[in-house]
């Protein structure tokens, strides 16, 4: 592994943000994103974007939905989130090793890639959660919201840990480069 890390250079974190681009452009901006959702459900939005919910807010958003729309949340939304954190993951995981590699920083703090890697698993988490909610919204599981708000709200705060984590890797970058 630590050959693998030795040797990740610029072109590979190059690749992982167009990859990552390109995923956050279609799951929000294209018609088989949140994008298409908002169109036909005349702004009603989904889960994710919800930082935490209980039980009657989440089917109050999911009614507002209706059927067609938690229908393409579920077929068209879904399947993209779960290739989205991946890309994510690529990215931050590849310009945390870049700056790690960069700042002679790799050996000791590469467990910092456990940021993002924890950041995609419970994104994909809270999808599983959102698809039992969607398959069964006429007999929605209450553990089944619990899970995916928690895991919601934990994705997004390993989400900012690893911008922010990038942040701080970036700043260490430029000071010893002016050094």
């Amino acid at each position: 592994m630590n050959y693998l890390f030795q040797k990740f250079t610029w072109k590979p974190a190059v690749v992982f943000s167009v990859l990552f681009g390109v995923a956050f452009a279609v799951i929000n901006y294209s018609g088989i994103g949140v994008s298409g959702l908002l169109d036909i459900t005349n702004g009603a939005n989904i889960l994710d974007f919800e930082f935490g919910y209980d039980y009657e807010k989440a089917v109050a958003m999911l009614t507002a939905l209706g059927s067609d729309g938690r229908s393409f949340y579920l077929t068209k939304i879904i399947p993209l989130d779960f290739i989205f954190p991946f890309a994510y993951m690529l990215f931050y995981s590849g310009w945390i090793i870049l700056l790690l590699k960069h700042t002679n920083k790799l050996n000791r703090l590469k467990g910092l890639l456990l940021i993002p890697v924890s950041a995609m698993l419970f994104d994909w988490i809270e999808n599983i959660g959102i698809i039992a909610i969607l398959i069964n919204f006429e007999y929605i599981n209450s553990f089944a919201v619990f899970t995916a708000s928690i895991s919601g709200m934990l994705k997004r705060a390993f989400t900012i840990a690893s911008i922010t984590t990038i942040g701080i890797l970036l700043i260490a970058f430029v000071f010893k480069r002016k050094k």
